[in-house]
């Protein structure tokens, strides 16, 4: 910045001399001389002002005046000012009264940390770029393209020409989802791909890492990634680790009675690549000891890798997702839904049953889409005067609605959310009939760090800016540092709330003052992020 404002002062004093030179060609001398101070403070008024250790400041900045520094790093907070030129921080300390700047933010009695990052996210911003539901709980960087779903069937160049044309709220960080993949190369729902089928399918990853994704996401519980086996998993995490990405894995159960065999089906992925467990949670799972083992699990293979090891988590009790995952793999896509409904529908009703049973009963499903939206399973059930199993069997189908499933242990899952290398997440999107989507960010700060005191507030900040910057691989944000982007925000931690619930699920969060994507306070300048681009 130093070497840009002294080359346009140099610019504007000869600009300033040859207009001298006419000047004084045509009039007097005294004329020349006194119209020549004029300018000379004509320049100095509208170029900069410099304090006492020599850095010059440009009338463009953006100065963030007297706010207290959580630098997301997990340090002490501190008092100071952060001066923004262009998109990125050029200055964080003490800056003198007499500085001019484009826009002056007084922070006095709030915190300024870093933009909220988001490691699992979901939506479309070709309907919906702006992202309001995020940027209200101060996430300024989401992740799309989770659960082994892409954020589009196309190759994600071409998807990254139509989201280059829109302005973004939030900053999006790009994901390729193995389901996708599979689809796109051919294997579709196989479950014994040829060598030529995997080769290809490792070709069309390649490509898509190479275009700018920051890693693989999977989804093991759902069609067509269920069909997958180890060796293809392996396969793939060793092209991710060749370029240095993630894999985002929602493993293939997420039950407390699997969830072993769960973890050690990532951990060989982790033998290529670092890997990260999305929206960790054990369904069936019972207290904190549980949940220390689990975390034991990843600590020693965290131990024994030269790869990451990580997880992230909501602040929800609830989980949500289609109601195929109450289904049988044999109802299931390739299978014709309809036809095996003819043949064996007895084998669907008990299997539907033993498994909603296993899941906290018919009054732990919540509805999110239409036409059930605000019920539970059970009270469809007393309306209707069927079965539950009936209904979900005969008149949904198991691609026919979402659902919100209460079947998550509050003391194990607290414990989870405590863990320092657990990063939080909201699983959510502008349209899911969950609160996560709206609340989650803001939920851990008026919840588990004024009203819990789970942690610091400067914990909080760490777990939700710079530690999942570091798991994705961002380079240049998630920290109040001197040229990192400037993605900030300015708030009191007293005034946040999370006002959405479950039976208001989009009810926008409060109390952000102030949030700054790429150096600008409008909405609108959210970036397309592209890995080593």
């Amino acid at each position: 910045m130093i070497y840009h404002s002294l080359i346009l002062f140099s610019n504007k004093l000869n600009l300033y001399n040859m207009l001298i030179q006419k000047i004084y060609k045509y009039q007097s001398i005294w004329k020349a001389i006194f119209i020549y101070y004029v300018l000379i403070i004509f320049i100095f008024s509208t170029f900069s002002c410099q304090n006492n250790n020599g850095i010059i400041f440009d009338k463009n900045d953006i100065w963030i005046k007297n706010g207290l520094i959580i630098d997301g790093t997990g340090s002490k907070a501190f008092q100071a000012d952060i001066i923004i030129n262009g998109d990125s921080i050029s200055y964080i300390g003490n800056v003198p009264k007499e500085t001019q700047a484009i826009k002056i933010i007084e922070a006095s009695n709030k915190i300024v940390t870093p933009g909220f990052i988001d490691p699992h996210s979901h939506g479309d911003p070709m309907k919906n770029p702006l992202y309001n539901n995020f940027l209200s709980m101060g996430v300024t960087t989401i992740t799309l393209g989770q659960d082994g779903t892409s954020p589009s069937n196309k190759p994600i160049s071409k998807w990254f020409e139509d989201i280059e044309e829109l302005r973004l709220g939030p900053n999006i960080i790009p994901f390729v989802g193995h389901g996708t993949l599979r689809m796109r190369s051919g294997i579709g729902y196989k479950k014994s791909p040829s060598n030529i089928e995997i080769n290809k399918l490792v070709s069309i990853l390649y490509n898509e890492l190479d275009a700018g994704a920051f890693g693989m996401s999977t989804g093991l519980e759902y069609v067509p990634g269920r069909y997958a086996d180890q060796y293809e998993l392996n396969e793939l995490a060793k092209v991710v680790g060749q370029f240095d990405g993630l894999i985002m894995s929602h493993m293939r159960t997420e039950n407390d009675a699997t969830m072993q065999d769960d973890l050690h089906e990532l951990f060989e992925q982790g033998n290529f690549s670092n890997i990260h467990i999305s929206h960790l949670k054990v369904v069936h799972g019972q207290g904190s000891d549980r949940a220390q083992e689990i975390l034991d699990m990843m600590s020693n293979k965290r131990k024994s890798s030269s790869f990451s090891v990580t997880a992230d988590i909501y602040p929800y009790l609830a989980s949500y997702t289609t109601v195929g995952i109450l289904f049988p793999e044999f109802s299931l896509p390739p299978n014709n839904y309809n036809l095996t409904l003819s043949k064996r529908r007895g084998d669907l009703l008990q299997y539907v049953r033993s498994k909603v049973e296993r899941r906290n009963g018919p009054s732990a499903i919540l509805f999110g889409t239409d036409p059930y939206k605000g019920f539970t399973l059970k009270q469809l059930s007393d309306k209707q005067k069927i079965p539950y199993e009936e209904i979900l069997v005969d008149k949904i189908g198991p691609s026919g609605a979402s659902a919100a499933y209460f079947t998550m242990d509050k003391d194990l899952q607290y414990h989870f959310i405590k863990d320092k290398n657990i990063v939080i997440s909201s699983d959510g999107s502008p349209t899911m009939h969950h609160p996560r989507g709206y609340g989650s960010f803001s939920k851990v700060i008026q919840t588990f760090v004024l009203e819990e005191k789970f942690f610091s507030i400067q914990e909080s900040i760490r777990k939700m800016t710079s530690l999942p910057a570091k798991i994705i691989g961002l380079k240049n944000r998630g920290k109040i540092s001197t040229g990192f982007k400037a993605d900030i925000l300015i708030f009191n931690p007293d005034s946040i709330r999370s006002n959405a619930t479950f039976t208001s699920p989009h009810q926008i969060s409060t109390g952000i003052d102030h949030i700054i994507i790429n150096g600008k306070i409008e909405r609108g300048y959210g970036r397309l992020l592209k890995k080593n681009h």
